[in-house]
């Protein structure tokens, strides 16, 4: 069943698009999927992190296969456009991780920047200078790795892959001291898996891939108190890995889609819960549409459904009351691999770029975003 359409365009707004010709959407009252202005670069595995003063910066990323992005820029969600950012990050990077931090800086980390092996890097970008600036290098060369903040305002850097090495690697920066601190191991490698945090402060590990072409279904979580891993004795009912998962209002954490060592050919709609507190996993009800390549995106809404809208053609809504999921009025037009989503302040949520597989061609990135919102908004024109 779809989300009711409700659509509302100010004829003003319109024609003032058209004769500036301009590609500005116009306001509207839409619930479901709104295309709206097109980013300044076209991208995918690229981060889009909200700031706190509401605005997102969107960061790297590619165009195709070796066509690497430094440049960044930022998205007004009062304007529904986005600007360049007048200086660039210190290195082009794709598959990186973005971390926003208690002090407002944005913590930038490792990736691609180039086709030859994945980066060591780090950087800080400044939302009061609007600058970037180098750090010290990571321990270990990521790509595929997560980068979870912590209750006490540290990051956990997770797994990730070394080249043809997959790690089971961990550290923790600390923005107090801008340092790197080894910790763990994981009991396994873990690359392009999801990391969450939980209500009590740990970060649950979840699927990825162990090495090349293996892909596994183990759990394991990171202890803040103890600085260390403990693998779980369940396991997820599928292999997974470039899935998602996101901690839900109940505490309970929805994990979902991905794939296994098939790659695209074995893209999962299916979908489960993990309990903390009896640390199993409980299979819900199947995604409409098969997903892969989703990164970070699911985001809860302000009603405590999730928005699920990377990897496919189309979104659809995880209501955790019945445990199903339920198609989004609009759709894309294009499979999303790699795009961003991004919840903002008002409840809406932005999604970016992506890219389609195109059979016997290169992957081509879009420059596309669109604007979900769950409930009709009324104009203020209005």
């Amino acid at each position: 069943m779809r989300i009711q359409l409700f659509l509302v365009v100010l004829l003003m707004s319109a024609l003032t698009s058209v004769c500036s010709g301009q590609n500005v959407p116009t306001v509207s009252a839409q619930e479901g999927i709104v295309r709206i202005a097109r980013s300044q670069q076209a991208r995918a595995a690229h981060t889009a992190t909200r700031l706190h003063n509401g605005t997102v910066l969107v960061l790297g990323g590619m165009k195709k296969n070796g066509v690497f992005y430094d440049e960044a820029e930022v998205f007004d969600p009062v304007a529904n456009t986005f600007t360049n950012l007048p200086n660039k990050m210190t290195k082009k990077r794709v598959s990186h991780s973005a971390t926003l931090l208690n002090d407002g800086r944005v913590l930038i980390l490792g990736g691609w920047s180039n086709r030859t092996s994945p980066d060591d890097s780090a950087e800080f970008y400044d939302p009061k200078s609007r600058k970037f600036a180098p750090l010290e290098n990571m321990r270990f060369k990521r790509s595929g790795h997560s980068a979870t903040l912590l209750d006490d305002g540290k990051v956990l850097i997770a797994g990730g892959n070394e080249g043809a090495r997959f790690l089971n690697e961990a550290e923790l920066f600390d923005p107090a001291t801008n340092t790197f601190q080894t910790i763990g191991p994981m009991n396994g490698s873990h690359a392009r898996h999801s990391a969450t945090k939980l209500e009590d402060g740990r970060v649950l590990i979840l699927g990825g891939e162990a090495s090349l072409n293996k892909t596994t279904a183990d759990a394991e979580i990171y202890d803040p108190q103890t600085n260390k891993f403990r693998k779980l004795d369940a396991k997820m009912n599928a292999d997974r890995y470039k899935h998602d998962a996101v901690l839900l209002t109940s505490g309970k954490v929805l994990l979902f889609g991905g794939s296994d060592e098939k790659d695209r050919d074995g893209k999962l709609k299916s979908a489960e819960l993990f309990d903390p507190a009896t640390e199993t996993f409980t299979k819900t009800g199947d995604m409409n549409f098969a997903r892969f390549k989703i990164g970070e995106t699911a985001v809860v809404l302000q009603n405590g459904k999730v928005l699920v809208a990377a990897g496919s053609d189309e979104a659809e809504v995880f209501d955790p009351a019945t445990n199903t999921f339920e198609k989004v009025s609009g759709g894309f037009g294009k499979s999303l691999h790699f795009a961003s989503v991004t919840l903002l302040e008002d409840g809406r949520a932005l999604i970016l770029g992506g890219y389609e597989f195109v059979t016997g061609g290169e992957p081509t990135s879009t420059d596309q975003a669109w604007i979900f919102q769950d409930t009709p908004l009324k104009d203020p024109a209005l």
